[in-house]
């Protein structure tokens, strides 16, 4: 469990009274369960991502107003007889006194969420303001059968906590009778019925050449849209996980690679000429026999080999530098492309970059998200793009979501832009249009520069 903050300095019982220590509200959990009266209470953890995390943790007077603030809203936001507790600087746990079912924890992990997320005010240590950007996950957990103490619902609420983080809205909620070995077994039967019914999709998402501002690539991301009503959503970093765990990665990762250039064909019937970029995992690093496959299927769509550019982990690339050298090199002469993914947060080393064929560097959107606000984060997307540039390689931000972020990676010199600014993953279908829409306001840009 994280650092306990039961003790910090926002604590104030008359500003917030629903405020308990940790302790405390385990003890009160119990004395619900125990109570007989019909009532089930839930437990909401929310987990927070804020910008000035690093200043909370050495507890400067400005994140201390910050939390203040935050459990206002918290406050705000539950019922007179709900409680909570501040866990850690970036974690909260909720108990909803009653919730007799999933719908209702989902409604107020909803409501918590909206009412939570957003920018406060915050200040440097000369003095000068800025907004600090605090965006929530949340793992909920409901009483759906008799329980002896708050164990299993605190153990359920850390494991859609967990799941929460890559889940589509990040919100999962899990009853407090999910057993892990059950469940992961009903997850892996799904997801092999889920290949097998053709139920997953492909989506894309725009990478925006800069600063021209005209998109030629888009990254394939595995969705799976419609999944059984009542049953836990199954968000994509988890169903990678499983297809891993359950020796089912290589019929995912065929089906990713056959549906992009199915699309590709499409797009090229259309006179739509793009670069897919998809992603490859540790597992599949270990298949001799992937290169081949793509031969095989590039000749099979009528598709050019150079429409596809793979992304490999900082990380995965390091399990076996040997194997993995040969594997990149046999894609590079069909005449792929290769990105290291999440470039700056693996490895840590630049030595490959000389012997590794490479195309791109993808910086990683941990360093994105808060550039314009950290002076240091700016330093290091600048640093990492003059690295790329350095050995030949083009550089793409990921998770750009802002017009100032934008700005600053074009004066920063980036050649690509990926993220919500520009565009969300959108279904195949919906992209030849939204293509024609966007290069079109690019090109009509460009002329009246060219005429100003």
């Amino acid at each position: 469990m994280a650092s306990r903050a039961d003790d910090d300095d926002a604590a104030s019982p008359a500003r917030h009274p629903r405020r308990m220590r940790v302790e405390s509200l385990e003890r009160h959990v119990l004395e619900r369960l125990k109570a007989g009266d019909g009532r089930r209470p839930a437990l909401i953890s929310i987990g927070l991502a804020r910008g000035d995390r690093m200043r909370a943790l050495s507890r400067r007077p400005d994140t201390m107003a910050l939390l203040a603030t935050l459990l206002d809203r918290v406050e705000e936001t539950l019922r007179p007889e709900d409680r909570y507790a501040v866990v850690s600087v970036d974690e909260i746990w909720v108990v909803i006194d009653d919730a007799p079912g999933e719908s209702i924890v989902r409604l107020a992990a909803s409501a918590l969420r909206s009412g939570v997320e957003g920018f406060y005010p915050g200040r440097h240590d000369d003095g000068t303001e800025w907004s600090v950007p605090v965006r929530v996950s949340i793992g909920g957990a409901w009483v759906d059968r008799p329980l002896r103490s708050p164990t299993d619902l605190i153990l359920s609420a850390g494991r859609a906590f967990a799941e929460a983080r890559g889940a589509e809205d990040r919100i999962v909620i899990l009853p407090a009778s999910d057993d892990p070995h059950q469940s992961r077994a009903r997850l892996e039967g799904r997801v092999r019925a889920a290949l097998a019914s053709n139920e997953l999709e492909l989506w894309y998402q725009p990478q925006v050449h800069m600063p021209e501002r005209h998109c030629g690539a888009v990254e394939g991301l595995i969705r799976w849209p419609n999944q059984a009503p009542g049953l836990p959503n199954v968000n994509p970093a988890m169903l990678v996980e499983v297809c891993e765990e359950s020796g089912q990665i290589g019929e995912l990762t065929r089906f990713i690679l056959n549906t992009a250039l199915r699309n590709l064909m499409t797009w090229q019937s259309l006179g739509i000429e793009v670069q897919v970029s998809l992603n490859l995992s540790a597992r599949t690093l270990e298949d001799t026999n992937f290169p081949t496959q793509v031969a095989q299927a590039c000749e099979t769509w009528g598709v050019d080999a150079s429409r596809l550019l793979f992304e490999l982990t900082e990380s995965s690339i390091a399990r076996n530098e040997k194997t993995t050298i040969e594997f990149m090199h046999r894609l590079r002469a069909l005449g792929c492309e290769l990105a290291i993914d999440d470039f700056g947060t693996g490895y840590s080393s630049f030595a490959y970059l000389r012997s590794f064929p490479v195309n791109e560097l993808k910086i990683d959107r941990a360093f994105i998200k808060d550039m314009t606000q950290q002076v240091g984060d700016r330093r290091i997307v600048k640093a990492l793009i003059e690295v790329a540039h350095a050995f030949g390689l083009r550089a793409l931000a990921e998770g750009v979501e802002d017009a100032d972020a934008a700005a600053l990676l074009g004066t920063l010199g980036i050649d690509a832009i990926q993220g919500w600014y520009f565009a969300k993953a959108m279904p195949a279908a919906e992209l030849p249009a939204w293509l024609a829409r966007f290069n079109a306001q690019g090109l009509r840009a460009a002329e009246t520069l060219g005429t100003a």
